[in-house]
């Protein structure tokens, strides 16, 4: 009877034991694996926050890009509309547009890639560089119109070829952030 009593005992204690001991490994692993899904989690959203945050400075940047690019083509155009307001005020326009957008830009600068901020720098340079070509064609103290003539030519290729060109690299960088 010893034989079995001892036999019963080893049983019993190996069922008892190895479920105990299962569930300890269980709860540890569950802890472990619980602590680094949390982590991750947190990692995620704050990721998401981010992103989110470059999304909405991107399409500002960019709306107020378009519009200030849009007020130099108008002030650089050779065409002029009955009642359209005068280039003075278009390139005051831009300036508004340029300030807003160089602004949100200040704010977000470090959420925005390096490559991109390069981009939007030059594109800023660019413009001001056409608001003061078209200023200065404008400038009655010029008087030469082949000189003028010469502004005016300048201000169109920047505002019509080169601006453009920066304005779709931006465009194209920023798709990338925004869409992964």
């Amino acid at each position: 009877m010893v034989d079995t009593t001892t036999l019963l005992v080893t049983v019993v204690a190996t069922v008892v034991g190895s479920g105990f001991g299962t569930a300890i490994v269980g709860a540890l692993l569950s802890r472990r694996f619980n602590t680094q899904l949390e982590t991750h989690k947190a990692l995620l959203q704050r990721s998401g926050k981010i992103h989110e945050r470059q999304v909405d400075a991107l399409l500002l940047i960019h709306s107020k890009l378009e519009e200030a690019s849009f007020y130099l083509q108008r002030a650089a155009g050779a065409g002029k509309l009955q009642g359209e307001v005068s280039d003075a005020e278009l390139l005051n326009r831009m300036a508004l547009a340029m300030g807003a957008a160089s602004s949100e830009f200040a704010k977000s600068r470090l959420l925005i890639s390096e490559s991109l901020g390069q981009k939007l720098d030059e594109f800023f340079s660019k413009m001001f560089s056409g608001g003061m070509t078209v200023n200065l064609a404008l400038d009655p103290i010029v008087q030469n119109s082949n000189a003028r003539a010469k502004l005016v030519d300048q201000a169109r290729e920047i505002a019509y070829k080169e601006v453009p060109s920066v304005l779709k690299a931006i465009s194209v960088e920023a798709r990338e952030v925004i869409h992964g």
